[in-house]
């Protein structure tokens, strides 16, 4: 049976989590007075979207984004209109005509999810209704959510951290009185006006209403009176129900009545505000439902976003996209469970290592057994930042209920700690701490490719455009970019075709022959003659070229300019400092490896 609710009183990010939190399948409606949108879930995953906008749907986003052309989109549209109900969803279609790239399928649904949320989280009043008896994506339609979860699944904490973050970006823009394009103006490009005069192959509305998930009915029909409230403590009571099964029902109350009370303070959650810092997220490695459930549930209450992993390969792909949108995470291991296990001791240990050498600026907690005396010691020296004690499950009774309550509060308070000092570190008059952290990071990265990354990613968060350039002897070679070819969200991406002669360009020239940085106004040939030509000419003519030397030598330049933005204060001290620290980091490498080479012989 649907339910329903309204935004007033529990609000967009509370029940996204929740609904990834207790692994809900179904589709999630929001009604208010600008429209409707739905967003469709699979067992917690996010794998579709209807914007409140018709003309903004996952066809128009992925032309928008050049991963298809119009063409595509209109061959795909037809294939699902001879295809009748048994038509598959829009991105599977064009994945099976070879017409979309999984990567690219992924990045697009992302963005239409993105795009999605961010408008409905600026929504005080308006209704919702969550029906998780739907099983398929349109009742005239035959294909199942759990195939769209396999293909095409987001993780809903991911994706909600990061319209978070755009949220929050687009209204620090509206305070300072920057114009915010709308969605609406975005995609307007690609509709054909209902007069028809537009030119070229353009998508009409007629196109919009063939394909996949927007074939969804737009309307959302007035609730009948027996709808159920949708009630959170219900769904928590559910789920404790389900892994407690084996203790008494009164134990189980007592901890649902636990659980009531942070759901309570959820709903009074309000997001910091954009001068308060980065959003928040901690990392749970576990395979315990019962610590997994409790610990998204009570730290919520400071807006802290929860994910969990239970192998090294998805722990991997979390902290890498944390990163990538520039959240640094607090991880968590839970206490190891028998030997041999997917998180046996000796398993733990190793994902740990394996944490300390690819993210050495990430944080780990351990949560361990007070009674493992020796493990608890293994994990101080391993570079755990604390040892949390963890109740054991082996008594079904009040004091286990108990004691774990009293773990929860103090594990709360402990996240709540560290990210209150994180925010501190992070403060607008301790840049030194922040330039300390970042030299940190630089000297622990091993080989050459992952040094000049990390610079990379360190310049794109002051430019909207950053690009690696290899130097040659007589031209630039470009390696990696963001926020060129893609969004600055997709991460860094590989540019090899572009090349910039060094003939003609005085500048590119005294920048390697001096190892100097770089920043301010210029009309350079050569870059306006090929790079420009490439990338697009910045609204800007202020750009940065930061040189790195190596054996005496400069082997990179990092360029950076401001795209269609304004240009703004770059702290060049501090990229000088980092890019020096490069170059150490480099030449060591390279003494290591002729080092290791003359061992062999």
């Amino acid at each position: 049976m649907p339910f329903t609710g309204d935004l007033e009183h529990l609000n967009i990010v509370d029940i996204i989590q929740l609904l990834n939190t207790t692994r809900k399948s179904g589709i999630f409606s929001v009604k208010g007075a600008r429209g409707e949108s739905r967003i469709i879930f699979s067992n917690g995953y996010i794998v579709g979207a209807n914007h409140l906008d018709s003309k903004v749907r996952i066809g128009t986003v992925l032309v928008k984004m050049n991963a298809i052309t119009v063409e595509d989109l209109k061959l795909a549209l037809d294939v699902q209109k001879k295809a009748g109900k048994d038509r598959k969803p829009l991105i599977e279609t064009l994945l099976e005509l070879g017409k979309l790239g999984q990567d690219d399928a992924l990045r697009g649904l992302k963005k239409l999810i993105d795009i999605t949320i961010v408008e409905l989280l600026g929504w005080e009043k308006g209704t919702f209704t969550l029906d998780t008896d739907v099983v398929t994506v349109d009742p005239e339609i035959s294909y199942p959510l759990s195939k769209m979860e396999q293909k095409i699944g987001l993780d809903a904490q991911m994706v909600l951290m990061d319209a978070l973050r755009v949220f929050d970006e687009r209204e620090r823009d509206r305070k300072e009185g920057k114009t915010v394009t709308s969605d609406e103006e975005y995609f307007a490009d690609l509709i054909s006006p209902e007069d028809g005069g537009a030119a070229g192959p353009l998508i009409t509305a007629d196109d919009l209403g063939l394909g996949d998930l927007d074939s969804l009915e737009r309307r959302i029909p007035d609730l009948p009176p027996e709808n159920e409230v949708f009630d959170p403590v219900a769904i928590h009571r559910q789920k404790i129900e389900e892994i407690m099964a084996d203790f008494p029902a009164g134990e189980r109350e007592t901890f649902v009545a636990f659980l009531e009370k942070s759901t309570a303070n959820v709903n009074a959650y309000e997001r910091p505000a954009p001068a308060e810092g980065p959003a928040k997220a901690l990392v749970l490695v576990s395979e315990d439902e019962l610590i997994k459930h409790s610990i998204m549930t009570v730290c919520k209450d400071d807006g802290v976003l929860v994910f969990s992993s239970d192998g090294e390969e998805e722990l991997c792909h979390i902290l890498d996209e944390c990163i990538g949108i520039k959240v640094l995470p607090i991880l968590v291991f839970d206490d190891p469970q028998a030997a041999g296990g997917l998180l046996s001791g000796e398993e733990i240990s190793r994902m740990r290592a394996t944490v300390r050498e690819r993210y050495p600026m990430v944080s780990a907690v351990q949560l361990a057994s007070p009674a493992d005396f020796s493990f608890t010691l293994q994990s101080l020296r391993e570079g755990m930042r604390a040892v949390f004690p963890k109740p054991s499950r082996d008594r079904l009774d009040s004091a286990f209920i108990g004691d774990t309550m009293n773990f929860l509060e103090s594990f709360n308070a402990y996240v709540k700690g560290f990210f209150h000092a994180q925010k501190e570190l992070n403060a607008p008059d301790n840049s030194l701490s922040g330039l300390k952290e970042r030299t940190a990071l630089i000297r622990n990265l091993n080989g050459p490719s992952d040094v000049f990354l990390a610079l990379l990613r360190f310049v794109s968060e002051t430019f909207e455009r950053a690009i690696t350039f290899d130097v040659h002897r007589n031209e630039l070679s470009g390696e990696k970019a963001i926020g060129v070819y893609a969004e600055r969200d997709a991460g860094p991406t590989s540019v090899t075709r572009l090349k910039v002669p060094l003939a003609g360009s005085p500048l590119l020239r005294r920048v390697i022959e001096s190892g100097k940085l770089f920043y301010g106004d210029s009309d350079d040939e050569a870059l306006r003659n090929t790079l420009f030509d490439a990338i697009g000419e910045p609204a800007s003519a202020t750009i940065m070229l930061m040189p790195v030397k190596s054996r005496g030598k400069t082997v990179t330049i990092t360029y950076g300019d401001f795209g269609s933005g304004e240009a703004s204060s770059v702290r060049c001290d501090e990229l000088e400092i980092l890019a020096d620290e490069a170059g150490l980091v480099v030449e060591n490498a390279f003494y290591r490896k002729q080092a290791a080479a003359a061992t062999r012989k």
